[in-house]
């Protein structure tokens, strides 16, 4: 069994106040595009919203700068025959007014921030980004889920051994998993979803992104907190690939796992969850 161990990468506005070196997805972003030249004109995803799903805002949080926010989506299907995978999903963070203060569908967004890596046949899952750039204080949000239901069986959320904690005198507490991909096919995009709960409240969030893990070989992943991080940790990684390769496209070459960022057939997937006091 292979064993990655990932950079960390927080949201750039965050990270870069500690640490230079580091590219955010939204700078990766902007360079592939200035690599690109004018051939590549970035535009926002169309998105149109689907029927069948239903979706709840569980979590919006800032940054201590209040330059970066996160959001903790739930989807559910409202049909017990529809499934997704790779769906796009669009989310606009609003101000007590109403006035849109950050989004995930910027112009030449990476597909990692404007997806949602799977969802189980009649089941629920999580969309957690937590890296909005904001213009504001974001009090609620409009979202939006964009796409057809699967032709594929949905693998089942990847194992995750148990979550490590470890305080930084810069960033506060990180997280650390390793992620295992046991569903039998290559995984080209997984996005490692930490959530904070204090009884039925989500009171903090986080992410880190594997780029690439083939079937059967392991990555370590840190990540950090946006929001709070005392309470209980639950740390998902839902598959955004299924039977042959139907899914995410690739972003790394076949056999490893490269980068980290800061997050089936059943709709009960593995979950590791850890209680902090």
């Amino acid at each position: 069994m292979k064993k990655l161990l990932l950079a960390v990468i927080v949201p750039v506005l965050l990270f870069s106040l500690v640490a230079a070196g580091c590219e955010s997805s939204f700078d990766l972003a902007a360079r592939k595009r200035a690599a690109a030249g004018d051939v590549a004109q970035a535009t926002t995803a169309e998105m149109t919203a689907m029927t069948g799903v239903d979706s709840k805002v569980e979590g919006i949080f800032m940054s201590s700068d209040g330059l970066t926010g996160a959001v903790v989506v739930k989807i559910t299907a409202k049909d017990p025959k529809v499934s997704l995978l790779w769906a796009k999903i669009q989310v606009s963070l609003k101000d007590a007014k109403g006035n849109e203060v950050g989004t995930n569908n910027l112009a030449g967004a990476l597909p990692v921030l404007i997806h949602l890596s799977s969802l189980p046949k009649g089941g629920e899952a999580y969309y957690v980004n937590d890296q909005i750039i904001l213009s504001g204080t974001p009090t609620t949000a409009d979202v939006i889920v964009d796409g057809v239901p699967a032709t594929v069986a949905i693998p089942k959320n990847l194992a995750v051994s148990k979550v490590q904690l470890v305080a930084d005198p810069n960033l506060g507490k990180s997280w650390t998993t390793t992620v295992t991909n046991d569903s039998g096919v290559r995984q080209e995009t997984i996005i490692v979803q930490a959530i904070v709960r204090k009884g039925d409240k989500v009171v903090g969030t986080g992410t880190a992104i594997i780029n690439g893990l083939d079937a059967d070989a392991s990555a370590t992943v840190t990540g950090y907190f946006i929001g709070s991080s005392d309470g209980e940790v639950t740390v998902i990684a839902p598959p955004s690939n299924g039977p042959g390769g139907a899914g995410a496209e690739p972003e790394a070459p076949a056999g490893g796992g490269a980068g980290s960022t800061t997050g089936g057939s059943t709709p009960t997937a593995p979950a590791m969850t850890l209680q902090i006091n």
